[in-house]
């Protein structure tokens, strides 16, 4: 018998063929199994994984322009605060210097009241003074003219004491 020129280059080789024929099935069965079982579940725990990945990068991406915008809006919200907190103290500071200059009239219309109150009051006792001063000069022009007159006729004295009297009422 002889073997075929393969089996001969083979086995020049030393490869026996029918162990290699039974190692390739061998390893054609283990390929499958290691394919279905193996590989295709590996692939997709990978691919699965990739796209948790994929999400995950694409959740930090929205989460950080989250971020951003809430943090716009928080300088939006602080600057509008401050804007209004300053309009606050303006209309206060307003109000305040309207509530001042309105106190200030009051209180200068309440001195010129006074002021006035107090010129009349003078003017009162300085014409009640002026009065009595002019009675007081009455009686002593008339004790005056009574005791120059003394020595006058009655006649004479009278005319006297008339014109003074006169005199003193027209002034």
């Amino acid at each position: 018998m002889t073997e075929p020129a393969s089996v001969g280059l083979l086995a020049s080789l030393g490869i026996n063929a029918t162990y290699f024929v039974a190692q390739l099935i061998n390893f054609s069965i283990v390929l499958v199994v290691m394919w279905k079982w193996v590989y295709t579940p590996l692939l997709k725990i990978m691919d699965k994984r990739a796209k948790d990945i994929a999400d995950g990068l694409a959740n930090a991406k929205r989460a950080e322009s989250a971020l951003v915008d809430a943090q716009a809006e928080k300088d939006r919200i602080v600057s509008d605060a401050r804007a209004e907190a300053h309009a606050l103290i303006e209309e206060t500071r307003a109000k305040a210097e309207a509530i001042r200059a309105e106190k200030m009239t009051l209180a200068k219309k309440e001195i010129e009241t006074a002021v006035e109150e107090a010129k009349e009051r003078i003017k009162g006792e300085k014409l009640a003074a002026f009065e009595s001063l002019k009675g007081e000069i009455g009686n002593l022009v008339a004790l005056a003219t009574e005791k120059v007159a003394s020595g006058i006729n009655d006649k004479d004295r009278k005319t006297l004491v008339e014109k003074a009297v006169s005199d003193l009422s027209g002034s």
